[in-house]
């Protein structure tokens, strides 16, 4: 992931991600809406419902600033990309920009605009700024490549989409763990079996 510079706009700041995929796969991925936003690891979801088309009712909590959000989101799609709206919250709108590139690939713009709350309330309310936008631009950075990488293994999507997806940030992260442990008990047995094999292949032969 690169970050993108600071705007002169100072109601919206923006991450920039480089991605495995052309223009048009990376359109066509942003359109599934929650799974966008159950990337980011310091979202935390306790419901996510679809109201109507393109509206939907989230209640989360943001690990990055603490506070519990119910909003709802209305999308709006274009050719290059969807805008999301806030019903409340210190952030108004994020947009989600797909830009191609020189060598044919694309690269995501990640947007959140303050600008329609006024100053003085978004300095009283501080504490509500999400501050998850670059640790989200570095999910989805890790996300995408991941998805380019290993689409092709039989049933790994319907485990992104179903069981991973659904999961909250800790349990991902304990599933993480014992599948790294799992697979270094297996490393270990057939290290052992494999020593085991060689030993006893010294008093056969």
């Amino acid at each position: 992931m690169s970050e993108t510079p600071t705007p002169d706009n100072e109601d919206a700041a923006w991450v920039s991600i480089d991605t495995p995929f052309n223009p048009k796969e990376l359109r066509a991925f942003l359109d599934d809406i929650e799974r966008l936003y159950r990337i980011n690891s310091m979202l935390v979801f306790e419901s996510w419902e679809e109201a109507n088309e393109d509206e939907y009712r989230v209640k989360l909590k943001n690990l990055s600033n603490g506070k519990l959000l119910e909003t709802a989101l209305n999308v709006e799609s274009s050719d290059d990309g969807i805008a999301v709206s806030y019903q409340r919250g210190l952030r108004t709108a994020s947009s989600f920009r797909v830009e191609p590139k020189d060598d044919g690939k694309a690269r995501l713009v990640v947007t959140d605009d303050y600008s329609g709350t006024p100053v003085s309330e978004r300095e009283m309310r501080i504490d509500e700024v999400d501050k998850s936008l670059v640790n989200w631009g570095n999910d989805l950075y890790r996300y995408l490549r991941q998805w380019k990488r290993w689409s092709w293994v039989p049933g790994w999507q319907w485990y992104m989409r179903k069981i991973w997806q659904p999961m909250k940030p800790m349990g991902r992260r304990i599933a993480y763990i014992l599948f790294a442990i799992s697979v270094a008990e297996m490393i270990l047995f057939l290290l052992v079996f494999t020593v085991f094999n060689l030993e006893l292949s010294k008093y056969l032969y």
